[in-house]
């Protein structure tokens, strides 16, 4: 029956229950402030609006960990401790500090999860500290830039000609479905974003597809 069948998050982000605290609004929901944010910074540097993170708890996980994904597909997923801070080492520390070793899952860097009562010291020492809602919102930002392409899909592109149409009707007319169809379009500025290039002048985007087609 379909009815029975759960629809796939565009981007998901799993927690296990001890993570739970970062996202409940009476505890001020830090995750969820971080996750704003990121949102509208990339959604103006990339040119398109972001989808909204559903965010949801899972019992598969440990708990402690957090998996991000995206059309159902786990890109990274890794253990934080709330109650403790991630002091990572650039690369040239040579001063120990006690704590529970790990790999930094933003930059593979090594790091240590320690008591918030080391932060003075591990940061004199030249460790870079961090809370576990930077880890995560860290990791997130960097999982959307890195697959900004396939988050861009028919859906975000009609809202960028709907916006374009405002200012522009006619060039909208002429595009689609005049010149191309919706769904070369998209390739078009999927690609643009695989070659890291932002889809921020929807215009002349749109003006060159016209000419050229």
């Amino acid at each position: 029956d379909w009815d029975d069948v759960t629809p796939v998050d565009i981007l998901g982000l799993q927690i296990g229950y001890r993570l739970i605290n970062l996202v409940d609004e009476k505890q001020n929901a830090p995750l969820m402030a971080k996750i704003k944010n990121i949102r509208k910074k990339l959604s103006q540097q990339l040119g398109f609006l972001i989808p909204a993170v559903h965010i949801r708890d899972n019992l598969e996980l440990t708990p402690n960990q957090y998996r991000i994904t995206l059309m159902g597909v786990n890109l990274g997923e890794t253990e934080v401790f709330p109650d403790r801070e991630l002091a990572i080492n650039p690369g040239h520390i040579t001063a120990q500090i006690e704590g529970i070793a790990c790999k930094d899952p933003n930059f593979g860097l090594d790091a240590v999860w320690i008591k918030p009562g080391q932060r003075d010291y591990a940061q004199s020492s030249g460790y870079t500290v961090v809370d576990a809602c930077t880890v995560i919102a860290t990791h997130l930002n960097q999982i959307l830039q890195k697959h900004a392409a396939e988050i861009l899909g028919h859906e975000e592109v009609q809202q960028l000609l709907d916006k374009l149409a405002l200012t522009a009707p006619k060039l909208v007319e002429a595009l689609v479905p005049k010149a191309l169809p919706l769904s070369t379009v998209v390739k078009v500025l999927q690609n643009l974003l695989e070659e890291n290039i932002p889809v921020v002048n929807i215009r002349t985007v749109a003006e060159t597809l016209v000419e050229s087609s």
